[in-house]
């Protein structure tokens, strides 16, 4: 189990790392933008877009972090329906489902991405390759995968959820 723990606690620094520097990457090349248009009257070829593509990278990988911390909106209107002597069961059951989700995604994504490699297609604005800035699509679901499969063979290391109305 004390290998699962690191595991996730490795994988969650990595993400939360992602995600800052896509976000810290993104608002310095506005703000470069911003001050070039300012004092320079031309703004910088593409930041805008790469604004938005560091954002959306952010915006992935947080589906990940938000996993990590059991955060995701679930509906709850079945919770009554079976005992609640069986909740603990239901929640591994759950993890498996939502696993087994993530991981399909995981494959449906990484056709995607080999589709976008294979016709090599490229941005609008900025004519670069699209599929490196794609696989954030695989990685995220593969680590939520992860993620389910780790809290449902192991409860103890599931966090609790958030945001739920008792």
């Amino acid at each position: 189990m004390d290998l699962m723990r690191r595991l996730l606690k490795v994988l969650l620094w990595i993400e939360l790392a992602v995600c800052a520097i896509a976000l810290a990457a993104g608002s310095g090349a506005l703000v470069a933008d911003v001050i070039a248009r300012e004092f320079f009257g031309n703004g910088i070829f593409g930041a805008q877009r790469f604004a938005v593509w560091a954002t959306a990278i952010a915006g992935l990988v947080g589906f990940a972090l938000v996993t990590a911390e059991r955060g995701h909106l679930r509906p709850q209107f079945m919770d009554k329906w079976v005992p609640a002597s069986w909740e603990p069961h239901m929640e591994r059951v759950s993890d498996a489902v939502a696993a087994l989700i993530c991981i399909a995604l995981g494959f449906y994504a990484v056709q995607f991405v080999q589709s976008s490699y294979a016709l090599g297609e490229r941005g609008m604005a900025i004519p670069i390759k699209v599929w490196p800035i794609q696989l954030i699509l695989p990685w995220m679901f593969f680590s939520s995968a992860i993620r389910h499969l780790v809290f449902m063979a192991y409860p103890a290391l599931r966090p609790e959820p958030k945001g739920e109305m008792h």
